[in-house]
This record gives structure tokens, sequence and C-alpha cells, in this order.
């Protein structure tokens, strides 16, 4: 991984816990709970780390919400 995208995952990574859900699977992060997490890590440039996270988040549910054969 290279060093700037460092912030990114470890924000991701925090954010495991804090997905919404519904009948049809997952629906996104809790977003509030990114806002209150960067009070305690604060980021360098918090529009980026909140851009990669939709980027990370995406490919996740993309992912985490696939159907299994």
């Amino acid at each position: 991984m290279w060093e700037e995208n460092w912030q990114t995952v470890a924000m991701f990574l925090r954010m495991g816990t804090q997905w919404n859900a519904s009948f049809g699977g997952l629906t996104g992060l809790n977003y509030p709970s990114l806002q209150w997490l960067l009070t305690m890590y604060p980021a360098d440039d918090p529009v980026m780390l909140f851009e990669g996270i939709q980027m990370m988040e995406s490919e996740a549910l993309s992912i985490l919400n696939s159907k299994k054969g």
C-alpha cells in the first residue's frame, strides 16, 4: 500500500462496524460515525479521506452484496 493511502485505509478499518443494512443487504457506511472518529483521529486532508472512504465503500458494497452461487 502506498503511504499516502494509509490514513484512508486505517479509517475505513475503524468504520468496519458502522455499516447500515436493510433487507436487501448493506446500504453504506454510517457517515456520522466517520465525523465522530475524525474528532479522535484527525485527518491531514478530511475531504481527500472522505472521498477515499467513499471509493473503498463502493467497492466493498459490490463485493459484500454480491450473490454467492
